[in-house]
């Protein structure tokens, strides 16, 4: 049985260094997440033919049978241990990294989610040169550089962003005063 721990812990830390040093593509793990508010019906499935379950299953199945069968405990109890133990990690690892996939992003998706916001020059701004500006979007503080096409605009005061070029934002004094 020694041979068996042996093999599956070894085809299981290739497979995981692979993971390591390649990576995983494009997250190829299994199932259709449609969305489906809380509920993951069908996870237990996509986990267990996923190829990420196997690849812990088989590590975790290998060290603590391969551990076990060293230590000198009998077949009756390192084979249903290495078998559960090699389940369990694998199923929560595979839990892990779906869950870890499914985030969602906290901040706009382009620039033009910055049209029309108000902002409050950080770095003077010249008509020549570049500055930067400090936007509250979505509660949070984000500094992009600006430029302005007519007279300097000095630290502190407020602009309006009216369009984005090659990632700088173009600003106007904004037209209101506080």
């Amino acid at each position: 049985m020694l041979t068996v721990y042996l093999a599956a812990l070894a085809f299981g830390l290739v497979l995981i260094g692979a993971s390591v040093f390649h990576g995983d593509g494009d997250s190829h793990d299994t199932g259709d997440d449609h969305g489906d508010g809380d509920a993951d019906h069908g996870a237990f499935l996509s986990n267990l033919f996923s190829l990420r379950f196997w690849t812990y299953a088989l590590g975790a199945f290998g060290m603590s049978g391969t551990a076990l069968s060293l230590l000198g405990v009998g077949a009756p109890v390192h084979v249903p241990v290495s078998v559960v133990l090699g389940f369990v990690v694998g199923t929560g690892v595979a839990t892990l990294f779906r869950s870890l996939g499914r985030g969602a992003a906290t901040s706009p998706a382009s620039t033009e989610a910055f049209l029309g916001t108000e902002g409050e020059v950080v770095l003077p701004l010249l008509p020549d040169g570049l500055g930067k500006i400090r936007l509250h979007v979505a509660d949070q503080d984000v500094e992009l550089p600006a430029r302005t096409g007519g007279e300097p605009i000095q630290i502190r005061e407020r602009v309006v962003v009216v369009r984005f070029r090659d990632g700088i934002a173009e600003v106007e004094p904004a037209p209101w005063k506080e």
